[in-house]
């Protein structure tokens, strides 16, 4: 089962649940899937079993409504001060696979190959067990997700931006503290990849940028080989194209890894907050040579997920530096 958040013909938001065959229908009753996961956790209660019981018979047509820019973005908050939103990288085999031979002294290589093999060897601990730590950024609050078939903002002042499509995980923390998993999203962390290769040390800034996430939330377990495309055009045409595997097969670290090493700080544990966490990319463009150009759109495709996420790049307009005002 997936989930939507839409706007209805009238202007008022929904949430609508697709099922196996495709056919989406809307929930009554529900005001956003950040209530509905508010319910299950009071009434003890799990997402399939409130979905049915929320179920109409009402069909929406999520495709067109995508098309009409009425699929808004899977989650949020009222207010974006309490949707966190960061991610995990260095995280996927396929960056071990492109890596050249470093030699056998571990004290020479480079921090990054460190964290790549900490990972290989670590990244999937037993169930109760601590694993390795994985690679983690900020992006920033609710305020830097755009909703799906929406344009990103690479910023004037940046050097270059590039996409990141990966799997999120969406979360909530629960009255008693206790974290919950909604579900799993197709995910675009957008990022200032021309700043990161040219300094590393400012991985922290080339992280702040626009994010979006799919039009569709998997309610239910995640597959452990999912595969996916990623395709950018340009003009209309396709420019590059990539295939590529995600999911645990193809991870050096295990999502429940992931998650322990995020939820092992107390600050996340603010009852109602939400939070949005990236598990790391497989393939990207910009590491394969492309400079992306303002109007660039990515378009990333995966059957598990239903409907493709799809935003433009569009680059911001110069503005004046800011100025701080003392308060004497």
């Amino acid at each position: 089962m997936r989930l939507s958040q839409v706007l209805e013909d009238d202007g008022q938001a929904c949430v609508c649940a697709t099922d196996e065959q495709g056919i989406s229908r809307k929930l009554t009753g529900v005001s956003g899937i950040r209530a509905l996961a508010l319910e299950a956790i009071e009434t003890q209660s799990t997402l399939p079993t409130l979905i049915g019981n929320h179920l109409t018979d009402q069909v929406i047509d999520l495709a067109a409504a995508l098309e009409a820019g009425r699929v808004l973005c899977p989650i949020d908050h009222p207010d974006p001060a309490h949707l966190i939103v960061g991610g995990s990288g260095l995280s996927h085999k396929s960056w071990v696979d492109l890596e050249p031979d470093h030699g056998g002294d571990e004290s020479a290589w480079p921090d990054h190959f460190k964290t790549l093999m900490w990972g290989l060897r670590g990244g999937k601990p037993a169930t109760g067990e601590w694993g390795a730590q994985p690679e983690w950024f900020y992006k920033g609050n609710g305020d830097v997700l755009v909703a799906p078939g929406s344009a990103v903002e690479h910023p004037f002042f940046g050097d270059g931006p590039g996409e990141e499509a990966e799997l999120a995980g969406i979360y909530i923390i629960g009255p008693d503290k206790t974290p919950f998993r909604i579900g799993y999203t197709l995910g675009n962390e957008f990022s200032d990849e021309q700043m990161f290769f040219a300094n590393v040390y400012h991985t922290a800034q080339s992280k702040k940028r626009h994010v979006s996430l799919g039009p569709e939330v998997l309610v239910g377990d995640l597959p452990d080989d999912i595969p996916a495309r990623i395709t950018l055009l340009r003009d209309n045409n396709v420019h590059w194209q990539a295939d590529f595997r995600t999911g645990e097969a193809n991870m050096l670290h295990s999502i429940a890894n992931i998650e322990a090493h995020y939820f092992k700080h107390s600050q996340w544990y603010i009852p109602g907050d939400v939070h949005v966490l990236y598990y790391g990319n497989a393939v990207m463009s910009t590491a394969q040579g492309e400079v992306i150009e303002d109007g660039d759109v990515f378009r990333l495709d995966c059957d598990t997920f239903g409907l493709p996420l799809i935003n433009a790049v569009r680059f911001g307009k110069p503005f004046p530096v800011p100025t701080v005002t003392p308060l004497w």
